[in-house]
């Protein structure tokens, strides 16, 4: 580490301001012979801050997890608090509807434009909640979507804005590349695709964007969500995200699983004392094992972190 990186780092520790291109020590949790360990590595990030949080127990080597990579991130200043892998490139199923949701949006045609459902937009993955024939509004679609992660209701969506699945796609690419998400690449709008890769830094990035939306918050932070089709089915869907249940204050969340990614998860998280984080998980090994790894890593964070 050069002088320079030393100040820079003393600074952070110090909570004073420092802007625009910063070093962070980053916490990484590495294995040696199967223990987990802590170390301490310069991460460049950029941008405007007040004060980045410091660790409070440097005794403290932080936890294990089953996820295949993981990260942890201060949501006022992009700082990375714990990572694990988190540059490594995966698969990321459903969690891909963030995006489709943010690409939607520039081209949404009107909450209350009707849609029929058509065996087009039937596809194999997940639960159906609407069926072929019947006819909802597009807010309806978005809802189901995101909070069943319904992967017909998607293709609905998208269908509805007019675009092809290929010009949705490249849309998709266009908007990664926008935000400099640069290992990030979509082939498809659901996320049942192997190929639609991220990392779990570069998901927690998304997630911050497209849960700093208001439509797309609302969406993923509600455990349930009922409508009437207006071809008059009434509908009670419930979200894939368990944590919304749990005893952290979760403002919104996305799950995902197909077999090549694993069991995944983002969650924003706001503590007792106002704290916002975003937890990314991806890989872990069960169902339960994501939440329970986001729980880990949430409640470490915040016991050994002070943000001021």
């Amino acid at each position: 580490m050069n002088i320079w990186v030393l100040i820079s780092s003393l600074i952070l520790s110090l909570g004073l301001t420092a802007s625009p291109v910063h070093h962070l020590p980053t916490m990484i949790l590495t294995e040696d012979e199967g223990v987990n360990q802590i170390v301490l590595e310069d991460k460049v990030l950029t941008g405007n801050y007040q004060s980045v949080p410091h660790k409070i127990d440097n005794k403290s080597l932080g936890v294990k997890v089953t996820a295949e990579s993981a990260v942890v991130l201060d949501l006022s200043t992009g700082a990375v608090l714990w990572q694990k892998n988190a540059e490594q490139s995966r698969s990321m199923a459903s969690i891909t509807k963030l995006m489709t949701a943010l690409v939607f949006l520039e081209h949404n045609p009107g909450w209350q434009t009707t849609v029929t459902f058509q065996e087009i937009d039937e596809t194999n993955g997940g639960t159906a909640h609407i069926l072929r024939g019947e006819t909802v509004s597009v807010k309806n679609l978005f809802y189901t979507a995101l909070i069943a992660s319904d992967n017909n209701s998607t293709n609905a969506l998208v269908r509805s804005t007019g675009l092809s699945h290929e010009e949705f796609i490249k849309l998709m690419n266009q908007k990664a590349q926008e935000l400099e998400l640069l290992h990030t690449s979509f082939t498809g709008v659901t996320g049942l695709n192997d190929n639609n890769q991220s990392t779990a830094l570069e998901i927690a990035q998304l997630a911050k964007i497209a849960f700093a939306n208001e439509d797309i918050k609302s969406a993923t932070s509600r455990k349930t969500y009922s409508f009437i089709a207006l071809s008059g089915q009434a509908h009670k869907i419930y979200s894939t995200n368990r944590s919304l249940d749990d005893y952290l204050k979760v403002v919104a969340g996305k799950t995902g699983f197909i077999t090549a990614s694993g069991y995944c998860l983002v969650d924003e998280i706001r503590g007792n004392e106002e704290q916002e984080i975003i937890v990314v998980i991806l890989g872990s090994e069960t169902h339960e094992d994501r939440f329970q790894d986001m729980k880990i890593l949430a409640a470490w964070v915040l016991d050994n972190f002070v943000w001021s």
